[in-house]
């Protein structure tokens, strides 16, 4: 067969049918290029996950931001110990509770925030580039929509978090 518009573009006309497909090769699309910027900061995805999380809710619990970004206990206490090491986190004890530790964004934190933040409206820009106002906010009001319908994305039952 011919080479058709779609191809041209560099998706075949079998796949432009799919919108999962669409939706997951933006997905991966998005991430590359985010994860490369991020990567300017020494930080993964991850790691900004839990970064800015932890910076809009204040100092919480590992478990408590675990269940916020819905990531297993193991990958967080690895995340967690890489933005110690890299001064971006510290963990101080809990004042009510001697079992657990509050984590705290320290001020290399915030300055890492501030610069992964221009990263990522960079980002943003170069992903939504063809589309107008009225279009990037119905795409992101559709896309949140899907979003808040997945269980698995949902927090985690019972995981509340709540500033130290």
């Amino acid at each position: 067969m011919g080479e058709n518009a779609s191809e041209a573009r560099g998706l075949h006309e079998a796949l432009t049918r799919q919108t999962g497909f669409l939706i997951a090769r933006m997905g991966v699309v998005a991430q590359k290029r985010f994860g490369e910027r991020l990567e300017s900061l020494g930080l993964t995805m991850r790691m900004w996950g839990a970064l800015n999380v932890l910076d809009y809710e204040g100092a919480i619990t590992q478990h408590a931001l675990g269940g916020c970004i819905g990531m297993d206990p193991s990958s967080m206490v690895a995340t967690i110990d890489e933005l110690e090491a890299r001064g971006l986190v510290e963990r101080r004890r809990h004042p009510s509770d001697r079992r657990a530790h509050a984590l705290h964004v320290t001020d290399a934190g915030r300055e890492a925030l501030v610069r992964g933040r221009e990263l990522a409206e960079e980002a943003h820009e170069d992903l939504l580039a063809p589309l107008g106002p009225e279009e990037r906010e119905q795409l992101h009001e559709l896309l949140l929509r899907l979003a808040s319908a997945r269980p698995e994305l949902r927090r985690r039952a019972g995981v509340e978090a709540k500033a130290v």
